[in-house]
């Protein structure tokens, strides 16, 4: 004879488990990452239409912006225009912080004074995109585009 206890415990972890899973599902398949921009210096920390990120692949965003290799970083983050919780992405963990060009680094959308740093080592267009694709934390590269 099955133990009372163990059926309910059996029960309530696969109802549970189920709910979990259908959850998450549908709050990755909601969140919409349309409305994000790329702040920073170079922005004065506004949502400005000009680095307003268009989605180049699913769940995909860029921007390209130029910049001025002077020696000085750029603090960036992705962020909409009311700085939302969930919307506001800057660097997962310190060694993410510094992006160099090429050099994929992790961000964290919960975060609030974590902005990354980019030094360019020339004059030019660069391309900033932030993949929310896979699972994890969204991924951020810096790709030169010209000069």
């Amino acid at each position: 004879m099955i133990n009372l206890k163990a059926a309910t415990f059996l029960a309530l972890s696969s109802l549970l488990s189920g709910c979990a899973s259908t959850a998450i599902e549908t709050f990755i398949q909601e969140k919409d990452y349309s409305g994000l921009y790329l702040r920073g210096v170079f922005s004065w920390w506004e949502a400005d239409e000009k680095y307003k990120l268009v989605e180049i692949a699913n769940n995909t965003y860029s921007t390209n912006i130029e910049l001025i290799a002077d020696g000085q970083p750029y603090d960036f983050k992705f962020a909409d225009a009311d700085w939302t919780p969930g919307f506001n992405c800057g660097y997962r963990n310190t060694r993410d912080q510094i992006v160099a060009v090429g050099n994929t680094v992790s961000a964290d959308c919960e975060s609030t004074d974590e902005n990354f740093r980019f030094t360019p080592a020339e004059t030019g267009t660069y391309k900033f995109t932030i993949d929310f694709s896979g699972f994890g934390s969204p991924s951020v590269l810096v790709e030169f585009v010209e000069t």
